[in-house]
């Protein structure tokens, strides 16, 4: 009987662990599909050299992700970009709230052209 009772209590941990690293598999996919992401983003804003409003929301629509910050505002050829994008992540045993994955990046107006 303690062994049927042993067996039963210790499947629930080994649940629980494959669920933390299916959640840790899924958070490192993620995070590599949101950095090719943003290298991508950081390609086309060099390439286009604008950074207004209009841009950075067919940005967000076209990539799905959302961006926090952006400077310079009105770069010139030259000038470093600095940017910030996210998007959020359903865990599903490390949180009851979904998590932001965030990425940051740098690039330089002009320098694809």
């Amino acid at each position: 009987m303690s062994y049927k009772l042993g067996m039963m209590i210790s499947m629930i941990f080994v649940i629980a662990f494959l669920l933390l690293g299916g959640d840790m598999m899924c958070l490192s996919a993620a995070y590599s599909e949101l950095d090719s992401t943003c290298i991508s983003i950081g390609y086309v804003i060099a390439k286009t050299g604008r950074v207004d409003n209009d841009f950075i929301d067919t940005l967000e629509e076209k990539y799905n992700v959302t961006f926090l910050t952006i400077s310079p505002s009105s770069p010139a050829v030259g000038d470093v970009v600095d940017f910030v994008i996210y998007r959020n992540y359903n865990p599903l045993i490390l949180s009851d709230a979904p998590i932001q994955i965030k990425a940051s990046r740098t690039t330089v107006i002009g320098y694809y052209g």
